[in-house]
């Protein structure tokens, strides 16, 4: 089993790196937020894979913090949840942004994932949120920032710092930088989370 890479960018696909490490290339499925920190060949790029075997497939899945791979770990044990569908929640999610939705019964923002729909959305809140404790805290990193409920963000200034190339996680960040952001319309919201991320 593989459980760790380390070695420079060779190809960037849409949802996966190639990764060059003592002359063999490794396609690697990543989360959308690690496609956006690498995107130029030839970086030098470190991950914590997680290997799956299938009767007809050997594939690699990476992460950069050891928080993304517990909660990928931890979504491939409810019914229903295969590893692409895990990986396309935490291109959605921050590891912390998810457990609050669990905990949260937030069905509104899980579906929001592209891929989850209702019933799988209410089979995640029924099979993780008695979990969810033991999940935060087996996934914190040192410094790790509690989960922040997002309902005071506005969802449609995430959307357009999305747009322009920036993460959800690096847009969530710079809007709740920014004081009293709830109390702000949406076209100067924008222009101070763009003042924060730069």
């Amino acid at each position: 089993m593989i459980a760790y890479l380390q070695g420079t960018v060779l190809e960037i696909g849409h949802d996966s790196l190639v990764i060059l490490t003592g002359g063999v290339g490794y396609q690697v499925s990543v989360p959308k937020s690690t496609l956006q920190q690498f995107t130029e060949i030839g970086a030098t790029i470190e991950l914590k894979i997680v290997t799956v075997v299938r009767e007809d497939s050997f594939s690699l899945y990476g992460f950069r913090a050891s928080a993304d791979k517990e909660l990928f770990l931890k979504l491939l044990q409810v019914s229903g949840i295969g590893p692409k569908v895990a990986l396309t929640i935490l291109s959605g999610l921050s590891p912390n942004e998810f457990a609050d939705a669990v905990r949260r019964e937030d069905l509104v923002r899980l579906t929001a994932i592209p891929g989850v729909g209702k019933k799988t959305a209410e089979r995640l809140v029924v099979e993780l949120k008695d979990k969810i404790i033991s999940l935060i805290s087996s996934t914190a990193e040192p410094g790790a920032t509690v989960p922040v409920s997002t309902s005071s963000i506005s969802e449609e200034a995430v959307s357009a710092l999305m747009n322009l190339g920036y993460s959800r996680m690096e847009a969530l960040g710079a809007l709740r930088s920014i004081p009293h952001a709830k109390d702000l319309p949406l076209e100067k919201l924008v222009r101070e989370g763009l003042k924060a991320l730069s």
